[in-house]
């Protein structure tokens, strides 16, 4: 390895320790196969920001910018790692060759911050580690927030609403997530969270609960964008009643918002009801039709 490649070597693997800690994302370029007259021989490394910063290079040109534009594709389609093949002639290079890359995004996890430790929150705290997302559970009663109940939970909280938000107030890299044991607690939370502008807020709750507490933003002056972007009822409506189905509802709602980098204008709509069945008055005797007048309203008609 020469000197050059050594110094981009460094400069790369130093880029992704930024990046990791601070919880960014890029993707990791390298050239796994080359022939021909192609420009990036095997082994080279470039590594792409979201931004289109590079650092690195797999030989420039317009093969460059089109395993550029690839790679961000790749990062924001969540389909994982994948290897790509370039035939130059076709991208009008006339060195001609081909290039064979593979393409690796580096996506920091998604964090997800939960306010309340009871039965919903236990069951969304474990959906989300099984997404792999970094999980933090806020209740001050131990007795509810505790390793015993959520062994796989990042970090657990045993403080006030008010006293944690204070201090550490969610970014607009966290998903909140607002199911805590009473209204004037979910309100609490989300008045202090929505000026934060998180990534996702979300508060349990049915149509009736969710108009008041956002009527009551309102009155106190909260911007309409900020209010818009309340989930409430949050997840989608499948239905569900359980806390798990509760569960399953808002993950579900959250890989709509990672994968189509927006949430749906409204909840997925509940399949249409089949058409009322007619059923055929039976045949009654001449002499008695007078007698069954108003009769024959059937059930669902």
């Amino acid at each position: 390895m020469g000197a050059v490649d050594g110094e981009n070597l460094k400069t790369i693997a130093g880029e992704i320790q930024r990046l990791i800690d601070s919880e960014e994302s890029g993707v990791l370029v390298v050239v796994i196969g080359s022939s021909g007259s192609a420009p990036g021989k095997v082994g080279a490394k470039m590594l792409v920001l979201v931004d289109g910063q590079i650092y690195g290079t797999i030989g420039g040109g317009v093969i460059e910018a089109r395993v550029m534009a690839d790679a961000l594709n790749a990062l924001e389609d969540g389909r994982g790692p994948r290897s790509a093949r370039y035939d130059l002639d076709q991208l009008g290079m006339s060195c001609g060759g081909q290039m064979t890359v593979y393409i690796e995004p580096l996506s920091a996890p998604r964090r997800v911050l939960i306010f309340g430790g009871g039965h919903v929150g236990t069951a969304v705290a474990r959906q989300f580690k099984l997404l792999g997302c970094v999980v933090t559970v806020v209740d001050e009663r131990e007795e509810w927030a505790n390793r015993e109940r959520l062994p796989d939970v990042d970090v657990i909280v045993n403080r006030p609403f008010a006293e944690y938000l204070a201090e550490s107030p969610p970014s607009q890299k966290d998903h909140v997530v607002i199911v805590t044991r009473g209204h004037e607690q979910d309100q609490l939370v989300l008045e202090e969270a929505i000026e934060r502008r998180p990534a996702y807020l979300g508060m349990i709750g049915s149509r009736k609960k969710a108009k008041r507490s956002l009527d009551v933003l309102r009155d106190k002056g909260v911007d309409a964008e900020l209010i818009k972007a309340v989930r409430s009822p949050l997840g989608l409506d499948i239905g569900a009643i359980t806390p798990e189905e509760i569960a399953v509802s808002l993950a579900a709602e959250l890989v709509v918002l990672w994968r189509r980098g927006v949430l749906p204008a409204d909840r997925v709509a509940q399949p249409p009801r089949p058409p009322a069945r007619k059923v055929r008055p039976p045949v009654r005797p001449v002499e008695q039709e007078a007698s069954a007048e108003g009769d024959g309203q059937e059930d669902g008609a």
